[in-house]
């Protein structure tokens, strides 16, 4: 008995702690859980008081003539202005109704809210001046009316950096007043996308004052396209040899979600494989599947020989050391001055490079080098100081300031078609190179300029890097000395010639290998151009050099 009773005892105790244990772990449990409520409504907190100082800016306020308001209607956020709004407020200055300040941004005028009120006060300004022509009667005297304004009370605002203006003003109308329609929203929302689809959605819906779900469906077409181009981009660089790293640099992307992109090349490549070898035009399989026409190429051309892209391309080689093409072809660059013909770039790569090899263009100028590359499958690094298509291929970098760039120490070939010195000085500003080029630069200092930049890269470039150097001689028929009787009257400007850029290049440490002439075609030269130059007793030049050197 004495035994089952201290075995009982003992199977309660077991149980209290049992009990107790259970109860403790309950209460930790409920405690973690409210913990984690607590962290998470201060986090939510936190978050939406940051939300709240993104929003605010900086305000002054002050009084200016009405007069001096500016008013830009590509800045107003909504779709029209309310005229029964309009009339409303101006009655209401009639009986000398006070109105909040109009919000202005500081520095500009511009009117960021309250254009109804503005509005008004101009309605009102008409309104008395046509009342004063009439009568009074014993319901309407003159005196009663208030004095039209001069002056507005204005709140200053500074617009905060990275949102725009049209954004600012749409979300102060979110707040009072007549407030923007939903369509107002939307449509500003897809304006904003359309012209940087990079833009935060975040941001978007706090300045606009949406649910995030409702501005994403406002979007969503814009962002698909976007990601579509995106992909598009990413699958260009990776044919010209890019890294994971540097696409999602350029495409604003983290390297898992370019290494996802990347996976869905191998099925996008036999799609167009499939249709362009049943016969379908490469445009319209450029169309079918929102590629560039270039890629579609690409895709076309890979696993063949060079002589079987060429071919396929129409370029028919020339085994000379004469080449001679009479315009550019159209798959290749852009509109851009000094443009040269993509089928010289594809004559290079073909005697002196081999498929998978890397090329680098230093001044790349509307991608030329880059399209042939990918056509002829060479990887490839563009560099230029104007990228003024916005190629995602070109990189902006200062050769004449920031000398080589790194990616040069692994360059199998440079190619290098540099701004032709003094060649498009009286051009119109859309056919000439920006400032800065080296093109602007005195004789003296656009000699030292390549005499320097090629011994830097004949001193990082690996051995058996070879350089393909387009130039052509100048001359502005200033150069030779002017005779007279039998006397010179004028020493003349001193030209630079073929024998000078061969002399820099072997200097810097480049051993020259072949010298081929890439003269223009007489097609290029205007009519009313050769007339001028035959009256003057004067020579065109047509003549331009491809000087090939190894180190």
């Amino acid at each position: 008995m004495e035994s089952d009773t201290m075995e009982a005892d003992t199977m309660e105790a077991d149980t209290m702690e049992a009990d107790t244990m259970e109860a403790e772990t309950v209460n930790a449990e409920t405690m973690n859980a409210e913990t984690m409520k607590a962290e998470t409504v201060k986090a939510e907190t936190m978050k939406a008081d940051a939300m709240e100082m993104e929003m605010e800016t900086e305000t002054e306020t002050g009084k200016i003539k009405v007069s001096e308001v500016i008013f830009d209607p590509d800045l107003y956020p909504r779709e029209k202005w309310n005229s029964s709004t309009v009339n409303i407020y101006a009655d209401s200055l009639q009986g000398g109704a006070k109105f909040p300040p109009l919000i202005l941004q500081k520095g500009t005028n511009i009117l960021l809210d309250g254009v109804h009120r503005w509005k008004s006060i101009e309605k009102y300004r008409e309104k008395y001046e046509e009342r004063k022509t009439q009568a009074d009667t014993d319901n309407d005297r003159l005196e009663d009316w208030a004095l039209p304004q001069d002056e507005v009370e204005v709140e200053y605002h500074i617009v905060p950096d990275g949102i725009p203006i049209k954004l600012y003003a749409a979300s102060l109308s979110t707040r009072h007043g007549e407030r923007i329609t939903p369509a107002d929203r939307k449509a500003l929302a897809r304006e904003i996308f359309e012209e940087n689809p990079d833009f935060n959605l975040e941001t978007l819906t706090r300045f606009i004052d949406v649910s995030k779900s409702t501005a994403a469906n406002y979007v969503a077409d814009i962002r698909a396209r976007r990601k579509e181009a995106q992909k598009m981009v990413a699958y260009r660089l990776h044919r010209l040899g890019w890294t994971m790293e540097e696409i999602g640099e350029t495409i604003n992307l983290a390297k898992s979600n370019v290494s996802n992109i990347c996976s869905e090349f191998p099925d996008l490549e036999k799609q167009n494989k499939s249709l362009l070898d049943s016969g379908i035009p490469h445009l319209d399989v450029a169309e079918r599947f929102n590629m560039p026409l270039t890629l579609v190429w690409a895709v076309d051309l890979a696993g063949r020989t060079d002589e079987q892209r060429l071919d396929r391309l129409g370029i028919k080689i020339q085994p000379y050391d004469v080449w001679n093409f009479i315009r550019c072809h159209e798959l290749f660059g852009n509109d851009y001055p000094g443009r040269i013909p993509g089928e010289l770039i594809a004559h290079v790569l073909y005697f002196f490079t081999e498929p998978g090899d890397m090329v680098l263009d230093p001044m790349a100028g509307s991608g030329s080098t880059l399209d042939v590359c990918l056509a002829m499958g060479r990887k490839c690094y563009g560099y230029d100081i104007d990228n003024k298509y916005q190629r995602s291929d070109i990189i902006k970098h200062d050769l004449a300031t920031a000398g080589w760039p790194e990616r040069v120490k692994k360059a199998n070939l440079i190619f290098w078609d540099p701004p032709y010195f003094e060649k498009i000085e009286n051009r119109p500003k859309e056919k000439s190179y920006i400032d800065g080029s080296i093109s602007k630069l005195s004789r003296e200092e656009y000699l030292a300029f390549f005499t320097n930049r090629l011994s830097e890269a004949s001193a990082l470039v690996k051995k058996g890097t070879r350089l393909a150097f387009l130039m052509s001689d100048w001359d502005d028929g200033e150069t030779q000395a002017e005779r007279k009787n039998g006397e010179t009257q004028n020493e003349g400007r001193k030209g630079i010639f073929l024998w000078d850029y061969a002399n820099i290049i072997s200097r810097a440490g480049w051993r020259l290998v072949r010298h081929i002439q890439v003269p223009l075609s007489t097609q290029q030269i205007h009519p009313d151009t050769v007339l001028k130059f035959r009256k003057s007793r004067r020579l065109a030049r047509l003549e331009r050099y491809l000087l090939v050197a190894e180190v």
